[in-house]
């Protein structure tokens, strides 16, 4: 009898051993809430481009591209299925490209993808629902298909996610392209975030793949797992910015080195994973919701679009802060911040925006500086779409 107390004894001991510990989220106050505040995001202007009656703004995909030297505003109407493009300086020029839904240009279903125009005759549409990346010309012909991942073949596989906060990009004859999960997972340790295709060749690379913390702890709702990425093209560094890390994840395209910097915001400190089982996923009912789950992700602050200023060589974080729990009956939509970093990663300013003013999934650059859609103005006039311009100035010099 003694023999098998302390066998039990033994046993119980080597279980709380082995036990795994609960993960506890990081974070420091420098490089946050700490550090020395040198610049500001100052207005510099407000640009309205006009729609005519027959168009209504709706779109998931919005940006600033540079065509032989000249800037044009661009989105995707997903419900109307067409391209609408401004000259950014001169708004009242209009370009509109139409899309088929079938036949041999056919596109189909349109919602939630992203676009990015590289010329009038290399306009590239990702189709979210197939996988495939679109190759078009501005008269809505489909030139090309790559094919960039298969949904039917094996839950490994990554969901290429372009959108508005983490657009796709271009560098030598590639477009990277941010990536989240097809379905959860019990280990990311080598799931991809990011993936580049040769456009010449359609070769498919898998550039990233998702930080240590994501197999520490399931973190609720999938729009936790999206990350976004900026290209700085003379490091040759890709930088990715992860919803529930403070660190930015840099990854060198040339010699493969990884490195990991600590970013935070002034406005929210350690973001805590929904539940500590990794694997809690398995518990939910197939196509139902959970209403706890939702709430927490609702009012857990996180981090949303990193953005490369190459004309002042500054990045640009944008943090959501979420509403608390008890406020999410008044509102569920966050404020947010966008954090001003040098290209050592050291933090030099952040300013907060009203979500009632500006809406946070609409933040892009242009040559000028950051882009932010004014969801106030359109709520008065939806005739037009009003871009506030915001510059990067030394505290001095305000």
């Amino acid at each position: 009898m003694k023999n098998f107390r302390l066998f039990c004894l033994l046993m119980l001991v080597g279980f709380t051993c082995t036990e795994k510990k609960p993960f506890n989220a990081y974070f420091q106050k420098e490089n946050a809430s700490v550090y020395n505040k040198a610049m500001e995001l100052v207005s510099l202007e407000i640009l309205e481009f006009p729609l005519d009656s027959n168009l209504r703004f709706s779109t998931y995909s919005i940006g600033v591209s540079t065509v032989e030297g000249r800037e044009y505003l661009s989105f995707l109407d997903a419900d109307l299925m067409t391209l609408m493009i401004f000259d950014y300086t001169d708004t009242h020029k209009l370009h509109k490209v139409q899309f088929e839904y079938e036949g041999p240009n056919g596109v189909g279903n349109l919602a939630t993808s992203g676009h990015y125009l590289h010329s009038f005759d290399s306009i590239y549409l990702f189709h979210h629902w197939s996988g495939v990346l679109l190759h078009a010309t501005d008269s809505g012909e489909i030139i090309n298909r790559y094919p960039l991942t298969d949904y039917g073949n094996t839950p490994k596989l990554p969901m290429p996610f372009p959108n508005t906060g983490a657009p796709m990009l271009y560098s030598q004859g590639k477009l990277l392209i941010p990536c989240t999960i097809t379905l959860y997972q019990n280990d990311y340790r080598d799931y991809p975030s990011a993936l580049s295709v040769d456009l010449a060749t359609k070769k498919v690379n898998y550039l990233s793949v998702f930080p240590d913390l994501y197999s520490e702890a399931y973190w609720g709702n999938k729009f936790k797992y999206e990350p976004a990425m900026a290209y700085n093209p003379t490091t040759e560094e890709l930088v990715l910015s992860y919803p529930v890390d403070h660190f930015l994840q840099s990854v060198n395209l040339r010699t493969g080195e990884v490195s990991r910097h600590f970013v935070g915001s002034e406005h929210f400190e350690a973001i805590p994973p929904f539940k500590q089982d990794i694997s809690h996923h398995l518990k939910r009912v197939k196509g139902s919701r959970d209403l706890e789950e939702d709430d927490h992700g609702s009012s857990t602050s996180d981090y949303r679009g990193i953005y490369y200023d190459q004309h002042n060589n500054l990045y640009y974080r944008v943090a959501l802060i979420r509403p608390s729990l008890e406020r999410l009956s008044v509102s569920r939509v966050p404020d947010f911040s966008i954090i001003i970093l040098n290209e050592r990663f050291e933090k030099l300013g952040e300013r907060l925006f009203s979500s009632k003013v500006y809406d946070p999934s609409k933040v892009f650059l242009s040559s000028t500086g950051i882009n932010l859609f004014r969801r106030d103005k359109h709520n008065q006039d939806e005739n037009k779409i009003a871009i506030e311009v915001f510059e990067p100035v030394m505290v001095g010099d305000i």
